[in-house]
């Protein structure tokens, strides 16, 4: 994609809109607005992401990619592009002619603050332009806009939905420990590209402190002024993998001297994870661990026991009972058992919210406290939910996230611009109609509409403004609008 010059980042026809506009069209506003959930058990997306964007296209890219590029090479890149896609003189150039003298994008953004939950049909993003002659910009944006926010928003919502479950059992079974410790993010491999695992993992970060996504930690620092290092965000752990379970095993064919090297000569200082069923995960559980009893409690750290095959419910929770009949442990001020800080579990497969949210209640019930067990969340968990046994995957429709233009001043006229299809009997792609005002009411979030000029007295407040982004906020400070600021 960097060869590509940033004006040709959109679908085919976004590059003809500009001329089937009304003649004397200089202000047009459209609204991002997530429609209606697929979920039957979340009906709020959390909103995350346009930051980054804007920093990163917006700024960067453009920039970088076509208001530094020299105007005969625009011209030529855009039509080349264009001749191929639709043909010489069914396309206008000289927009893009304009666009790069003037050396800015003439676009005001206002958005809702990152890190809200949104309710479906409230404007998470209101866009207009700046400079009369570019009132086709507003709409071009959509797709670029479109494919970088929705997924991150999807994957910030369902990393929320994964942190309510965590602070809900670790409220009812721990001694006040940080559900943001309880799941780590395990997707990277599982995903499309780098860049989906980055957006995936940083979008994560929101509600949980550790990814085993690296890059993750160098993005949320360079777009949102994380300061991971010290915010104690990105964590990660020392973790074997059945290649090395498997290398050491062909040497003498038994497992038993490799987990007490890893005890005593590799890691004497540090907590691992052993994943514990590349043969026999119940001979691991059963023979092997009781004889390494006195290296694990003399370990100066924790050895978490890692399943990663099996029935997920089931094994969590015989091998956290197994582990207390070994290794022992306390019971914390709610009279839950803990177990012995040497020793404990993390799941990495199948580590659904259902399955999840089965296995912590199944623990409660025996008397166990949630914090015996952690979880690494894959990449199927972002990309698709399992609700009541149906699957939704996670895709732009997953939240209906639309952009749609609804105001407009054509010939010096303000006109109200909306869509409403008769035939879509559910009135999901029915959207707004004129300028809109997002405000509170009894502590949710409404929307206005129908209005003839842009509000003042919005929630929707200017973040972009011809080329600058205006209003910056840290990553923690939207972990600070979603959790508090305790956490």
């Amino acid at each position: 994609m960097d060869s590509t010059m940033a004006l040709l980042l959109s679908d085919t026809y976004k590059q003809c809109h500009d001329r089937m506009y009304p003649q004397g069209l200089t202000k047009l506003v459209s609204y991002w607005v997530p429609r209606r959930s697929m979920l039957k058990k979340q009906n709020k997306m959390v909103f995350f992401g346009l930051q980054a964007f804007i920093k990163e296209y917006l700024m960067g890219y453009f920039q970088t990619s076509f208001f530094d590029v020299c105007e005969e090479e625009v011209i030529k890149q855009y039509t080349d592009a264009m001749n191929i896609q639709i043909g010489a003189g069914n396309y206008d150039v000289e927009k893009i002619v304009q666009l790069h003298r003037l050396g800015y994008l003439p676009l005001e953004i206002r958005a809702l603050p990152e890190g809200t939950l949104v309710t479906m049909g409230i404007p998470c993003i209101e866009i207009t332009n700046t400079k009369e002659d570019f009132a086709w910009l507003v709409q071009w944006i959509e797709c670029i806009l479109q494919v970088e926010l929705w997924k991150p928003c999807c994957h910030a919502t369902i990393g929320h939905m994964y942190r309510n479950i965590a602070d809900y059992w670790y409220d009812k079974t721990t001694d006040g420990l940080d559900g943001a410790m309880a799941c780590a993010d395990f997707g990277m491999r599982g995903m499309s590209c780098m860049d989906e695992a980055v957006r995936c993992s940083a979008s994560w970060l929101l509600s949980f402190n550790k990814t085993s996504t690296i890059p993750a930690i160098s993005y949320i620092d360079k777009y949102y002024n994380a300061d991971c290092k010290n915010n104690g965000i990105g964590l990660g752990a020392v973790s074997t993998e059945h290649s090395v379970m498997g290398a050491n095993f062909s040497i003498d064919g038994d497992e038993i001297t490799f987990v007490k090297r890893l005890l005593t000569e590799l890691y004497p200082d540090t907590s691992f994870s052993m994943v514990s069923d590349t043969y026999d995960y119940w001979n691991m559980v059963n023979n092997i661990l009781p004889q390494c009893r006195d290296e694990i409690m003399n370990h100066n750290g924790k050895l978490l026991v890692r399943p990663d095959s099996g029935d997920i419910v089931e094994i969590s929770v015989k091998t956290v009972e197994r582990l207390w009949e070994i290794f022992g442990g306390t019971e914390n001020s709610k009279g839950y058992k803990v177990l012995d800080p040497h020793i404990g579990i993390i799941y990495g497969d199948g580590c659904t919210l259902s399955n999840v949210e089965t296995i912590w209640k199944e623990l409660e019930k025996r008397g166990f406290a949630a914090n015996n067990i952690a979880y690494g969340v894959g990449a199927f968990c972002f990309t698709a939910i399992v609700e009541n046994g149906k699957l939704v995957v996670a895709t732009r429709d997953t939240f209906g996230i639309a952009m749609k233009a609804t105001y407009g001043v054509i010939n010096g006229k303000k006109l109200m611009i909306y869509k409403d299809p008769k035939t879509d009997t559910s009135h999901l792609k029915k959207s707004h109609k004129g300028c809109c005002r997002v405000y509170k009411e009894d502590g949710q979030l409404k929307c206005q509409d129908q209005l003839t000029e842009m509000s003042d007295d919005s929630l929707l407040t200017t973040v972009f403004k011809d080329g600058k982004l205006v209003k910056e906020e840290s990553f923690m400070d939207i972990r600070e609008r979603m959790y508090g600021v305790n956490d």
